[in-house]
């Protein structure tokens, strides 16, 4: 467990991991303007020119993707599971408390929301929005995100907005960070500030993707912690990634908010591995 009272090794001030995150959403704002006014309509994922909604609300036909892409994206409608945020039977009662599955588990965040299941093309899409220059996609995963499930976003009535951190060293080798695009795009559509710097990545840890469960576990724990220069006791919290797969780095991150003293926390995910 990640104590309350443990020292920081960070120094005073901004972190290298927030100068480097901000650096970050600076170029992608930058960039942001110069894609819209070269590529218009031009759907982040297939690249195939579609009609964009000249609507002032925000709906599915502003988001830079076309029907078809969203269609795939949304193809699997299956009820998911309140609490862990995997499908469930058509059958299944109230999963507030949980599932079948988690309900037996130690999970310290509340709910998971998300778009749908780490497959097909949205798992494409996924892996896509991780790579260098793919910030519209990311961008726009998170649209469609918010867009589908706006009414839960908004029902936790979060205070912040938290990406899952990278350990600074991934700077170096992936300067684009997912979870914080999609991160800063749930804050603008929710109206809630994005803190990339309330949660340190305080340790370089092995890829989690080769590793089973309880080494997973193993390899995250203590790697996370709550600066000490922001407090987030009696804070509702919406922990932003790109993927949930064993919920191994969000319980983490949560064991390190809970124990900060955050009142709630919650995670958003584009995709969850079933």
């Amino acid at each position: 467990m990640i104590d309350a009272g443990q020292t920081s090794t960070q120094p005073a001030g901004m972190s290298s991991t927030g100068v480097l995150s901000r650096i970050s959403r600076v170029a992608g704002r930058l960039a942001g303007p110069f894609v819209d006014l070269v590529l218009p309509s031009v759907c982040a994922f297939c690249g195939e020119y579609h009609q964009p909604s000249d609507s002032l609300e925000f709906n599915r036909d502003s988001i830079r993707l076309c029907n078809d892409c969203v269609g795939s994206f949304l193809k699997d409608t299956r009820e998911a599971c309140h609490r862990c945020g995997r499908p469930v039977g058509p059958y299944s009662s109230d999963t507030t408390a949980g599932c079948v599955i988690c309900r037996p588990t130690r999970q310290r965040y509340k709910e998971v929301i998300r778009i749908g299941t780490y497959d097909d093309e949205l798992r494409t899409a996924c892996i896509r929005s991780k790579s260098r220059g793919s910030e519209p996609l990311a961008a726009a995963l998170g649209d469609l995100l918010f867009c589908e499930q706006r009414e839960r976003l908004q029902a936790i009535d979060a205070d912040v907005i938290v990406p899952v951190p990278q350990h600074w060293l991934h700077w170096f080798t992936r300067p684009h960070h997912s979870a914080l695009t999609v991160g800063d795009r749930l804050s603008k559509h929710l109206q809630i500030p994005l803190r990339d710097g309330l949660v340190h990545k305080v340790r370089h840890t092995a890829d989690q993707s080769g590793l089973n469960r309880a080494s997973r576990l193993k390899n995250l724990h203590r790697a996370f912690r709550v600066s000490p220069l922001r407090r987030v006791a009696g804070k509702r919290i919406l922990v932003v990634d790109d993927i949930l797969t064993t919920g191994s780095t969000a319980n983490e991150m949560s064991r390190a908010l809970r124990t900060a003293g955050a009142k709630h926390v919650a995670v958003a995910v584009i995709a969850i591995v079933r």
